[in-house]
């Protein structure tokens, strides 16, 4: 507790500004609110800056600066599915008091050859990272790190992909990061992640709903 108060003392500008434009990210994904595209660029750019220069942590470096691209990927994405929804409410192809304006898409359910493509891809190519890192660079937690990093980047493609279990796979992702960051002693950063594995859990619930889906709790 004493090492969190003293980083929390002890952070930045730029840790905050990084963990607070996160959660605003994380938080509007979960609302499904095309806004979150906007603070996940402010985020993943600041953190992009501390994880290369701060804390060593250099797949996670690489994963902000996707992130940074995807962003503006999302924006462009989800928007377009806005437009599209907007054009068939137009045309009177799609009811407005069936579906929500709060929807921007639909949600689908993954199948299971994407949760095994997922998993395999996953674990194959942070594997193949984490190795390239320990022969090429000085890292913190390179295995772990690197299989969180592809990971990341194959959920943020279901995430884009309005995919429901994209959040399921965000739950595991953020428990593991709070191991890699606590390690590191970037605890606030640690104590972020705790925060969104809550999120994560709130926007899959949420989606489900949207989806049309029962509540689990």
């Amino acid at each position: 507790m004493k090492e969190l108060l003293d980083q929390i003392a002890a952070a930045g500008f730029l840790d905050w500004l990084a963990l607070l434009t996160s959660l605003a990210y994380v938080w509007l994904a979960a609302r499904d609110n095309n806004w979150c595209w906007l603070f996940a660029a402010i985020s993943t750019a600041v953190w992009a800056w501390q994880s290369f220069f701060e804390y060593h942590l250099v797949s996670d470096g690489l994963l902000q600066v996707f992130y940074f691209v995807m962003a503006g990927v999302g924006i462009w994405r989800w928007r377009g599915m806005k437009k599209s929804r907007q054009k068939k409410i137009d045309a009177g192809t799609l009811d407005e008091l069936i579906i929500p304006e709060r929807g921007l898409g639909n949600i689908v359910s993954m199948s299971v050859r994407e949760h095994l493509l997922t998993i395999l891809g996953g674990l194959i190519g942070g594997l193949g990272l984490g190795y390239f890192f320990s022969q090429t660079l000085v890292a913190a937690a390179t295995y772990p790190d690197a299989i969180t990093t592809v990971f990341s980047v194959i959920t943020t493609f279901l995430l884009i992909g309005r995919r429901l279990e994209n959040w399921l796979y965000w739950i595991v992702i953020d428990v593991v990061y709070v191991w890699i960051y606590a390690g590191t002693g970037a605890i606030l950063f640690a104590m972020m992640m705790i925060i969104n594995v809550g999120m994560a859990i709130y926007g899959y619930q949420r989606w489900r709903q949207e989806a049309g889906q029962p509540n689990l709790l």
